[in-house]
């Protein structure tokens, strides 16, 4: 077997690791991907996972909530183990202090050498794969992912850090960081597949104009020079004192050809509404309406497996995690990931080829 994967709910981190190891018994892990319950920070999982797996190359995140095979689950810990059959070599890098924007040259230079070279990357591009952990606080993705696709062809993929309680965090190597990123590249044995389903579609045709916000603090101030509350209320045809109730089920949604990147309001402030995801001004955008998410992503998954897969990683927006617990449909949602040997997490944010939200990125590793 070339991956798998593991749920405990423990009292500590020394607790739910002797359980995680106990369960993989002799399997060899070459790369572990964790997403733990911000209550286990404390007891600081990525050290333990360390010294337990001291040859192991290991990164995670805080979670909100975790995702396991068929289950969803809170105070746990999700682990994901691959050894040799599944991925060939890994190589790890932190970028730090990433609210002050940080420079990723150095970490994708570094990537590169440990692989041989860019030209050797690109002549098996094909097996390559990254994934991306942000730590939520710094509000930095947006930045961070133009950055690293600027820097390499490699796609990243990935999610922003979550908590139920405490402070989120990013781990890598037995250590925890804030205001970070962790970027992880994997060359893969088999192969690998990636798939983005956000549920939404179109409610209005008319596209808007940002034209004035604030990219670095996530507000937006005007749609086609006026102000955004007074547009948005118009379009929806609701009061505009009422408006924050139709921010998760009327998202905006930037569209390039055939593929929606949505952008969630978050809350009113001042003249402004601020976001979970900047939008520069000059973007044109379009006011959505949330989907099926049950069929949606079923549709999206069976229509990209098809083969039965050594693992999935499914990077899963809050705001879907809610919706589906708001309309009673965990457990349906939890079933079409069961199918596989899986896990995931509720994000603040996911990564794919910029920073989004209201979606599911997933990894397949074939």
């Amino acid at each position: 077997m070339a991956i798998k994967a593991v749920s405990v709910k423990a009292n500590d981190s020394i607790e739910a690791v002797s359980e995680f190891k106990k369960q993989i018994g002799d399997f060899s892990p070459v790369f572990i991907i964790f997403f733990a319950s911000s209550i286990y920070d404390k007891s600081s999982p990525a050290k333990v996972l360390q010294e337990n797996f001291p040859e192991c190359k290991i990164i995670g995140s805080t979670s909100h909530s975790e995702y396991f095979n068929n289950e969803f689950k809170n105070s746990s810990i999700s682990f994901m183990a691959m050894d040799k059959d599944s991925i060939e070599d890994v190589f790890i890098s932190v970028v730090e202090n990433i609210d002050k924007d940080a420079d990723y040259t150095p970490s994708i230079n570094q990537t590169n050498d440990y692989f041989g070279g860019y030209d050797n990357i690109l002549d098996n591009f094909d097996k390559y794969i990254g994934i991306v952990l942000f730590e939520g606080s710094a509000k930095a993705e947006e930045y961070g992912m133009e950055k690293i696709g600027d820097k390499t062809d490699v796609l990243y993929i990935g999610g922003t850090s979550s908590e139920t309680e405490g402070t989120s965090r990013v781990y890598a190597n037995g250590k925890s960081y804030e205001n970070s990123a962790v970027l992880a590249t994997l060359k893969t044995v088999k192969g690998y597949k990636v798939l983005k389903t956000q549920s939404a579609e179109v409610f209005s045709d008319k596209a808007l104009t940002v034209t004035k916000s604030d990219v670095k603090n996530r507000i937006m101030y005007e749609l086609d020079n006026r102000p955004v509350a007074e547009v948005y209320a118009e379009i929806l045809g609701v009061d505009k004192e009422k408006i924050s109730d139709y921010f998760v089920s009327n998202p905006l949604g930037v569209l390039a050809n055939d593929e929606i990147f949505i952008r969630t309001f978050d809350q009113i402030k001042g003249e402004g509404i601020t976001l979970h995801c900047g939008i520069p001004e000059g973007t044109e955008i379009h006011i959505l309406k949330i989907g099926d998410i049950i069929k949606d992503t079923k549709q999206a998954l069976d229509n990209t497996i098809t083969d039965t897969p050594a693992g999935v990683i499914n990077f899963n927006c809050l705001y879907r995690t809610l919706e589906i617990m708001n309309q009673n449909l965990v457990q349906p949602y939890c079933d079409l990931f069961g199918r596989y040997t899986s896990i995931g997490f509720s994000t603040s944010g996911e990564a794919y080829l910029g920073h989004i939200n209201e979606t599911s990125t997933v990894l397949i590793i074939n």
